[in-house]
C-alpha cells in the first residue's frame, strides 16, 4: 500500500518538475539561457525522483524495523562516492551539468542497494493485495510534507522573484550550513521514531514519557551546542569562504543571527514531531502546516522589499516558532499529558545560551577574516566552551533528565559489548 501510494506520488514530482523546468528559466533569464536553466532543474530532480519512485519504501520498512543506521550507512557510502566522483568530474574540467549529472548517478545507487538488502533479508510477498485502510491518513501526511516543502523553500523563492540573484547567493552560503546542522541533529536522534512508535502502539505511555524527556534532553543539548558555535563562527566562516568574491555583500550578521534561532527552532519541533507522526496524528496537524507555509510567504512577500535577506529571515523565524510552539501544545494536551511550561523552559534555557555565545562572540573574536587554520582553532575553543557551558547549565536545571541520558548512554555502551 505505502509503495503504491508513494509511486503515485513521485510521478506527481515527475510532472511537478517538468513544468518547473519549463517555467523556472523565465524568472533567470538575464542571468542564464533558457536551455541551460532547463536542463540543470531536470538533471537536479531527477534523482530525487528515483529515490522515491524505487527506494523509499524499502527505507521505512528498515526504520520500522528500527534499521535506520543500515540506511545511514548506505547514504553515508553514497555521499563518500559522490564527493570523489564530483571532484574527479571537476578536476577533469566537467561544468556544472556534467558535475551535477554525475551525482544523480551515484545517489541513484542509493534505492537499488536498499532494494537488494531488503531482497536479501525480508520476505516479502508480492502477491498479497494492499490495504490503503491500514494508512487512512496517506492525503494528510502528504498535504503536510508539500505545506512543508514550501515553507522549507519559501525563500528561495520570494528572493528568486522579487530579489536578484546575488541575493539568493549570498542566502545560498548561509543556508549551506544551517542545512547540515541540521541534518547533524538529525542523525543523532532519527531512531527514535520507531521506537516511540512501537511503545505507543503497546500503550507503555510510562515508558514513553520518560524516553521523551531522554530524548528532549538530546535534542536541546546537541541543538545548543551546534547553533551557539554556528552563531559565533558563521560569520567569520562566511568572511573567509567568500574572501575573494566581490559580486555581493555575504557578511550579513543581523540576517545569520535570525536564520540560526530559525533553525534551532526547527530543531526544537523534531521531538514533538517525532511522537506525534508516530502516533499517526496527522489530520489535526494538516491545517497548522498549511499556516505555517502561509505565515513564511506572507511575511517574507511583504518585509522584503523593506529589509531585503532580513526581512525573509524575520518570516522564516515567525512561521518556524509557531509550528515548533503548535506541535509542543498538541503532543502535551492530547499524547503525553503534562505541563506546556516545559516546552517554554528548555527553549528559553537554549536561546539564553545562543544569545550569550553571540554576544561572546563579538566581544572576543576578530573583526577580520582568519585563516583556515586560525578559524578551526577558534571553531575548537568555542566548541569546548559552549559544551561545558550548555552542559553545566542543563545539569542545574534539567539534573534528573542529565542523570537518565547518562543511565541509558551507558546502557547502550554495556549492550553492545
Amino acid at each position: 500500500a505505502a509503495q503504491g501510494f508513494i509511486r503515485r506520488i513521485a510521478f506527481l514530482f515527475l510532472a511537478a518538475l517538468a513544468v518547473f523546468a519549463c517555467v523556472y528559466p523565465f524568472l533567470v533569464q538575464g542571468e542564464f539561457s533558457w536551455l541551460f536553466s532547463a536542463s540543470l532543474v531536470l538533471i537536479l530532480g531527477i534523482s530525487t525522483f528515483f529515490q522515491y519512485y524505487f527506494g523509499i519504501t524499502y527505507g521505512m520498512l528498515m526504520e520500522a524495523d528500527q534499521k535506520i543506521h543500515i540506511v545511514y550507512g548506505i547514504q553515508m557510502i553514497t555521499n563518500i562516492l559522490n564527493t570523489l566522483f564530483a571532484a574527479l568530474l571537476i578536476h577533469l574540467g566537467g561544468g556544472i551539468h556534467m558535475v551535477k549529472l554525475g551525482s544523480a548517478l551515484v545517489f541513484s545507487l542509493n534505492p537499488i542497494w536498499l532494494w537488494l538488502y531488503v531482497k536479501r533479508h525480508y520476505d516479502l510477498r508480492k502477491d498479497v493485495p494492499p490495504e490503503y485502510g491500514l494508512i487512512r491518513q496517506r492525503w494528510d501526511a502528504f498535504a503536510q510534507d508539500v505545506a512543508f516543502f514550501i515553507h522549507n523553500n519559501t525563500d528561495m523563492m520570494v528572493l528568486t522573484i522579487l530579489s536578484t540573484i546575488r541575493e539568493v547567493s549570498v542566502y545560498t552560503v548561509h543556508n549551506f550550513v544551517l542545512v547540515n546542522l541540521r541534518q547533524v541533529v538529525v542523525a543523532f536522534i532519527n531512531p527514535f521514531e520507531a521506537a516511540f512508535g512501537d511503545m505507543l502502539a503497546r500503550k507503555e505511555m510510562e515508558s514513553a514519557r520518560q524516553n521523551l524527556r531522554i530524548y528532549e534532553t538530546v535534542v536541546f543539548l546537541t541543538t545548543t551546542i551546534l547553533y551557539s558555535v554556528a552563531a559565533v563562527m558563521i560569520v567569520p566562516f562566511v568572511m573567509l569562504y567568500t574572501k575573494n568574491v566581490s559580486d555581493a555583500n555575504y557578511v550579513r550578521p543581523a540576517f545569520a543571527a535570525l536564520m540560526i534561532i530559525a533553525g534551532a527552532f526547527s530543531c526544537y519541533r523534531i521531538p514533538y514531531k517525532t511522537i506525534v507522526d508516530a502516533a499517526g496524528h496527522f489530520r489535526p496537524l494538516r491545517k497548522g502546516a498549511w499556516v505555517e507555509a502561509g505565515l513564511n510567504i506572507g511575511l517574507s512577500v511583504i518585509a522584503v522589499s523593506c529589509w531585503g535577506l532580513v526581512g525573509v529571515a524575520l518570516g522564516t523565524v515567525a512561521a518556524t516558532v509557531f509550528r515548533a510552539t503548535q506541535y509542543a501544545i498538541y503532543l502535551q494536551k492530547t499524547i503525553i499529558h503534562r505541563k506546556q511550561r516545559i516546552f517554554a523552559g528548555r527553549v528559553a534555557l537554549s536561546l539564553g545560551t545562543i544569545l550569550l555565545a553571540i554576544l561572546a562572540g563579538m566581544l572576543l573574536l576578530p573583526s577580520s577574516p582568519v585563516s583556515i587554520t586560525g578559524w578551526i582553532i577558534q571553531a575548537v575553543c568555542t566548541t569546548l566552551a559552549v559544551s561545558v557551558w550548555t552542559v553545566i547549565t542543563h545539569l542545574f536545571f534539567y539534573r534528573n533528565d542529565m542523570v537518565l541520558v547518562w543511565q541509558k548512554l551507558m546502557q547502550t555502551i554495556k549492550r553492545k559489548r
